[in-house]
């Protein structure tokens, strides 16, 4: 019975440790937002990085659009 309890604890830590994960990794990609681009563009980013949790923030850093580029 104190082995379930002790799992129920692990798996618990788990669970707040990606949530601490995916806000910090959202809050990162949209101040990166910030950035010279095109407002279309950074609506899309918002949207995509606020709906997909997680996987929006890395997607975002992984193709991390040119910002020197002229905003339009």
């Amino acid at each position: 019975m104190i082995a379930h309890k002790g799992l129920f604890f692990v798996f618990q830590m788990i669970n707040v440790l990606l949530l601490i994960l995916w806000l910090v990794l959202t809050l990162v990609a949209l101040f990166g937002l910030r950035k010279r681009m095109p407002a279309v563009a950074r609506v899309l980013w918002a949207i995509f990085i606020g709906c997909v949790p997680i996987m929006g923030a890395v997607a975002y850093w992984i193709v991390c659009p040119d910002a020197d580029q002229p905003a339009e």
